[in-house]
């Protein structure tokens, strides 16, 4: 018997490695399909945004803002939802005498009610007792809802409207 050599064998035996590999890769790729989709639904779908109780950690609500006494808005915050003060690097630069770039820090803005109304420094002068929900918007979700010049986020408070007797 003689053994073949040549182009032809020399095919034959890259399918036998092919198939081999492939053989392989198909479960492996499968594995990694079936991991993320586990990953996935473990974070609940939503990016991990939300905490154990089942709301975003964006909002702090009614139910949170009664338990809270006659706090500013200013320490409730900080006590319930300290990221919100996190100041963010944003798109901005200052040009420093040396000729260097750095970006700028901005704090979050304050919306009142739907409108940017005063300063950072007046959450301290609000009584949660008056608000039925602050909420927070990150960088992106500012500038798409507010307006590009929200380079720091925003904190949305909502005043509670006076129940009529």
């Amino acid at each position: 018997m003689t053994s073949r050599s040549g182009p032809r064998s020399k095919r034959s035996s890259w399918r036998a490695l092919s198939v081999r590999r492939l053989d392989a890769f198909v479960p492996a790729v499968a594995a990694l399909v079936l991991a993320l989709t586990l990953g996935a639904c473990a974070s609940g779908g939503g990016g991990g945004a939300s905490s154990a109780s089942g709301h975003s950690r964006s909002v702090i609500t009614t139910e949170e803002l009664r338990t809270a006494g006659s706090e500013s808005a200013y320490d409730v915050i900080s006590r319930m939802r300290p990221e919100y003060f996190r100041e963010k690097p944003s798109q901005k630069s200052a040009l420093y005498a040396d000729g260097g770039l750095q970006n700028v820090a901005e704090k979050p803005a304050l919306i009142v009610n739907g409108q940017r109304q005063g300063d950072f420094g007046d959450l301290h002068t609000i009584a949660v007792s008056t608000l039925s929900m602050i909420r927070y918007y990150s960088i992106e979700e500012a500038k798409r809802k507010f307006g590009m010049q929200f380079g720091g986020g925003a904190i949305e408070l909502t005043y509670a409207t006076p129940q009529a007797p």
